[in-house]
């Protein structure tokens, strides 16, 4: 999530935007190879910003969209949910043919309708703003303003306090909107996983959160997900 935390790139994946899908290409990548794309699937490749949410937008105003084809390490928080808000008022259903990090598993995976994992694709969380008010952690960021914007200590502790304040009641809304528990989003960063990086769930961990009709590969536990340059792992939560 940008704003809070860096985000990976896997290897050989590069990030672009991809028009309306009309014809059997996603952009420079395909979606997969056995992903019939069709006049009502969007494609949204790369990381989230409020220049590619315009672009984005911009394709599909006034097109009929049922479906969005996602891959991302995430992005920026308020255009992650400015997506993902997209997706929940419209009723899209989301497919990850894949990969879908931080903020984009964060805000746009949980907002679909329906939700698909392909083969090989993980979705995957690493954190969110509610989790650093709540643990201290925003706190991190105040060394790197201090420096960026040559801003006295308290002048920076005040600021990326206020924000992370705002971005985490922002996103609070968000999700008692479309129905999900935050905690999704953090749950495997706290005792006893301890989770460092990333990490990813089953469909029947999700459903405890309120994320439902996700359809995962038959084997989604056992995905391969030595590729990332930050190390992803399965968890189990616990009853």
């Amino acid at each position: 999530m940008n704003s809070q935390s860096g985000y990976y790139i896997p290897n050989n994946m590069r990030p672009v935007i991809c028009p309306l899908i009309i014809v059997l290409v996603c952009g420079m990548h395909p979606a997969n190879a056995n992903t019939p794309l069709d006049a009502e699937t969007a494609c949204y490749t790369g990381p989230i910003s409020v220049e590619q949410n315009q672009e984005f937008f911009g394709r599909v105003s006034g097109k009929t969209v049922s479906r969005l084809l996602i891959t991302s390490t995430g992005g920026d928080v308020e255009a992650a949910i400015a997506l993902g808000q997209w997706v929940f008022e419209n009723g899209i259903d989301v497919e990850v043919p894949e990969y879908c990090l931080s903020s984009c598993a964060n805000y746009v995976f949980p907002a679909g309708r329906h939700k698909i994992i392909h083969t090989g694709a993980v979705v995957a969380w690493h954190g969110n703003y509610t989790h650093l008010v709540r643990t201290g952690l925003w706190q991190d960021d105040i060394a790197g303003r201090m420096q960026r914007l040559g801003e006295d200590a308290a002048t920076a502790r005040a600021r990326v306090r206020s924000k992370a304040e705002w971005l985490a009641r922002m996103e609070q809304d968000f999700f008692k909107r479309i129905g999900v528990d935050e905690y999704l989003c953090w749950i495997g960063k706290q005792p006893p996983y301890n989770v460092p990086n990333y990490y990813f769930l089953s469909s029947r961990d999700m459903a405890r959160f309120g994320l439902t009709k996700v359809q995962t590969p038959p084997d989604y536990a056992g995905t391969d997900v030595s590729g990332f340059y930050s190390p992803i792992e399965y968890i189990e939560l616990k009853e």
